[in-house]
């Protein structure tokens, strides 16, 4: 029919082009911007394919915006708690420049442990002169030293305990779980970064403490040696005989502190703040099971129901008389009111002089003997006067003025509800594992109970009911134990290739890192010649 395409060839053409998108060769453009125009309906194409690559993309797209969001929150978070705990231990640096009454705001260092306590919190205390300061111990004492003899020992001690307080420092790291396998988890790495971290922190502290008593040392030489350009901050040899006069041990530790110490809100015990800062309460664990033998079958058993899976903070104890609830009072010296937040420093102290104290001058000025007066006479009338023999009764933990354990670690709430939490989670994964394995076992009791019943039939009737009981039982425990083991033995596999496949992946992504640096040193040479 002349130029006219034929029937099968046009339908062929405009297929063609409408799949492609090419005009047809016979020139029909009509047809083809009628076929091509028009959206096909009900076909792969649209239904799956353009589409779905568009939502795949556009999926994908989203994926990676959310996984750089929670990354970038993840390192926001970390980098929060990186500075918190570096603040929390630039606070245990000893200053001398920071002194309350003569004493710290920071630990002397006799112990090197649970240090964990809140600093900004305890620092509060002592400068509101509720707590007492963290003072430098004596190791021991006697009565019959001279004024002479205690500043010369009071003199020689130094401002912190660095080679007890970082000991750990030169030991070896705590051995890890993961140590001694030879695919390590995912989180070892991040174990070791951690340790690896806090370790550094630590050496940097250490220095910093390091440089302080250097300075501290330093002015000390040339208080003694200048007169007229004394530090106000380090503390008067008057401020150190009123303090260190007449001091008192502490139960705990067994150094000796000026008197005016922490005192126990229940049993009226003294107790240095360095031993108060110690004691903590216990991490949560699950409650004491103290009824069970008093109780029936069937309450005991509904007492596990309800405290199943639940975890409990007790509250500290005292570590004289065991009362919960540990608390102290703090009543500070009447006549001593130095450092921060007085308008006296340390160095400007002046103590009231006695009358032994200037009958001791006045025969030092005749004879020009060396002093021999002890420590005892020279008193004024008792500035460290404690708060035991103020306070004749226990206070509850509510009352005012006492600090409690839970005042200077106010996170235990939190620290509780997350071990409540991962508790609850183990909980949960364990019953749906259980779950999973109760439906199999479900599906292979039902398998056997029918291979059971076929061989029962084949058995001859002389075995009685009662045997063949015993028998399926006998046989589904053994099932049950072999079902349970070849669980165990899939997850263990399935484990395994986790962690060979992380491992690899891994490798691969630091050859990746790797290879780039290569070439770029191998174009170096290149380019230079």
């Amino acid at each position: 029919m002349g130029n006219v395409s034929a029937k099968e060839s046009r339908s062929r053409s405009s297929t063609f082009s409408s799949s492609n998108g090419i005009p047809p060769p016979s020139g029909d453009i009509t047809g083809f911007i009628t076929r091509s125009s028009i959206p096909r309906r009900y076909t792969t194409s649209t239904i799956g394919g353009g589409n779905s690559l568009g939502s795949s993309g556009s999926g994908g797209l989203l994926t990676g915006h959310s996984n750089s969001l929670l990354d970038f929150k993840k390192s926001k978070r970390q980098e929060e708690k990186d500075r918190i705990q570096e603040a929390h231990y630039q606070n245990l640096i000893v200053r001398y420049n920071e002194n309350v009454d003569g004493g710290y705001l920071a630990p002397y260092g006799t112990y090197k442990s649970n240090l964990d306590y809140n600093t900004e919190v305890v620092r509060n205390f002592i400068l509101n002169r509720q707590l007492s300061p963290f003072y430098t111990p004596l190791q021991d004492f006697d009565e019959s030293w001279t004024q002479n003899e205690l500043l010369i020992i009071l003199n020689q001690l130094p401002l912190h305990a660095i080679d007890v307080a970082y000991s750990d420092l030169d030991e070896d790291a705590e051995d890890d779980i993961d140590n001694h396998k030879i695919h390590k988890s995912s989180n070892y790495y991040k174990r070791q970064e951690q340790k690896q971290k806090l370790k550094n922190l630590l050496l940097k502290i250490k220095n910093l403490q390091k440089e302080e008593d250097l300075r501290y040392l330093t002015d000390k030489q040339n208080n003694s040696t200048n007169e007229d350009s004394k530090n106000p901050h380090l503390s008067s040899n008057d401020l150190l005989l009123q303090l260190y006069g007449k001091p008192l041990e502490c139960p705990i530790c067994f150094l000796y502190y000026p008197a005016n110490l922490n005192i126990s809100r229940c049993c009226l015990q003294p107790i240095c703040t360095e031993c108060f800062v110690q004691i903590k309460r216990l991490d949560p664990h699950p409650p004491h099971d103290e009824s069970s033998n008093t109780t029936n079958d069937n309450e005991g058993e509904e007492k596990e129901k309800v405290v199943l899976h639940t975890l409990i903070s007790e509250a500290a104890s005292c570590p004289y008389c065991a009362s919960p609830d540990f608390g102290v009072t703090y009543d500070p010296p009447f006549n001593i009111f130095t450092g921060m937040g007085s308008k006296t420093k340390a160095g400007d102290y002046i103590r009231l002089k006695s009358k032994d104290d200037s009958d001791y001058e006045s025969d030092d000025d005749d004879n020009d003997n060396e002093a021999r007066n002890t420590i005892s006479s020279p008193s004024t009338p008792s500035s460290t006067t404690s708060s035991a023999a103020r306070r004749r009764s226990s206070l509850a933990a509510n009352a005012p003025g006492v600090i409690t354990i839970d005042m200077i670690r106010p996170d235990w709430e939190q620290r509780l509800s997350s071990a409540r939490s991962k508790l609850e989670r183990k909980a949960a994964t364990a019953t749906a594992i259980h779950a999973s394995n109760l439906l199999l076992n479900g599906d292979e009791d039902n398998n056997g109970n029918r291979r059971r019943r076929q061989t029962e039939s084949s058995v001859s009737g002389s075995s009685t009911n009662g045997s063949r009981r015993r028998g399926n039982s006998a046989n589904s425990h053994l099932i049950h134990l072999q079902t349970v083991e070849d669980r165990m033995l899939e997850e263990a596999l399935r484990l395994s290739i986790i962690d060979e496949e992380e491992r690899k992946r891994k490798v691969e992504a630091e050859e990746k890192k790797k290879k780039p640096l290569q070439h770029s040193q191998q174009q170096e040479p290149q380019v230079t010649s």
